[in-house]
């Protein structure tokens, strides 16, 4: 006699190995009694199999870039975002956090970048490997197309900012957060759109997409300073505003610090440099 079928949420759990070895065993068994269930797993393995390969583009290349300059000559869908500067009363201590920032910029990531590997989980939490398996987020510019931004690439200052991700969950919602920080330190929001100091957008939902999608807008920072700056992207399964990233202290905005102050979610960085019209790298 075939045991009652499991929940389906119990499948992705299973591929991803958080089961014990006893009820994985005992899974699989009753999928190999049961259609219904075999047809669920299949579907899951080959969902996971999917996520295992580098994120392709949803379009031939010459297309993608075709598709992205479009729109930045277009006009409406190209967004200039001006930094939120420090006011003159905010004295010694905002000072001080810029200095702090500029610093921060300035290291080296140590972390995997999009595009150089494949999207694996940082964590041996359940609710990070999961999320880490199902999401994925690159940045591109209209000059690279749909290929990922690598670590090292010289950009034009002027150049726009894009975003491109996928999204395999289709239980849970999932949010975005993607900002540059350059060489002054200032933060630059690709998404949301963050133009009024004091509002506190929040993170953008990412609908489920089992291609690569690009984001509607392509980003021109406005007058970002020359030489380093990291891209950097925060996913997680419930929304944030900006302010959480801006409230915080430069030693709480590195890649290791958020993901310690968020565990579940997935933070991805890629540092580039900067280059003016005609300058070198």
């Amino acid at each position: 006699m075939t045991s009652p079928c499991p929940e389906p949420s119990v499948w992705p759990r299973l591929v991803d190995r958080q089961l014990s070895e006893d009820d994985a065993r005992t899974l699989r068994a009753h999928a190999r009694d049961c259609a219904r269930c075999q047809a669920e797993l299949g579907g899951t393995e080959a969902l996971v199999a999917r996520i295992a390969a580098p994120l392709e583009p949803a379009a031939p290349p010459d297309e993608a870039v075709a598709r992205v300059l479009r729109r930045v000559r277009a006009g409406p869908p190209e967004r200039r975002v001006r930094p939120i500067r420090f006011r003159p009363w905010m004295g010694g201590a905002a000072a001080a956090l810029a200095a702090g920032l500029a610093l921060f910029v300035l290291r080296p990531t140590p972390t995997p970048l999009p595009g150089e590997t494949t999207w694996t989980a940082r964590g041996a939490g359940p609710v990070e490997a999961t999320l880490a398996r199902s999401v994925g987020i690159t940045f591109h510019t209209p000059g690279s197309g749909a290929a990922p931004l690598a670590s090292g690439a010289v950009v034009p200052a002027e150049s726009g900012f894009g975003v491109r991700y996928r999204n395999l969950d289709t239980q849970a919602p999932v949010y975005l957060l993607a900002f540059a920080q350059d060489a002054r330190g200032e933060v630059h929001w690709l998404y949301p759109a963050h133009l009024r100091e004091d509002a506190n957008e929040p993170s953008v939902r990412l609908e489920p997409s089992a291609e690569a999608r690009a984001m509607e807008e392509v980003v021109v920072l406005e007058e970002p300073a020359s030489g380093p700056l990291r891209l950097v992207s925060v996913v997680t399964r419930a929304p944030l505003g900006v302010q959480d990233i801006e409230s915080l202290p430069p030693e709480a905005r590195t890649p290791e610090a958020l993901r310690r102050r968020w565990p579940e979610a997935t933070v991805e960085t890629v540092s580039i440099v900067l280059a003016r019209t005609g300058a070198g790298p």
